[in-house]
């Protein structure tokens, strides 16, 4: 073999390793890229629920305020009667 055609091989050889390097780069980029999107999501659903969490909350405190107000009621109806 001749000393040209052996630093072609060499030549072809560092390209496609190069090519194959920065192809893999890019593919962890992209899985990368891939999970940050998905943990953006679960972020937002999980505040979402928490909103909706604390929204329901809310209703219930007032539910039991006004339960409490009514027995309140019902108790001072029971002392008069007495």
């Amino acid at each position: 073999m001749s000393s040209e055609l052996i630093i072609a091989i060499i030549i072809a050889i560092t390209v496609i390793m190069v090519m194959l390097w920065q192809g893999m780069s890019i593919a962890k980029t992209d899985k990368a890229m891939e999970q940050t999107e998905q943990y953006r999501k679960l972020a937002e659903q999980a505040t979402s629920a928490e909103q909706r969490a604390a929204e329901e909350q809310e209703k219930i405190a007032i539910a039991l305020e006004d339960m409490r107000a009514r027995l309140a009621a019902i108790e001072k109806l029971l002392a008069d009667v007495q």
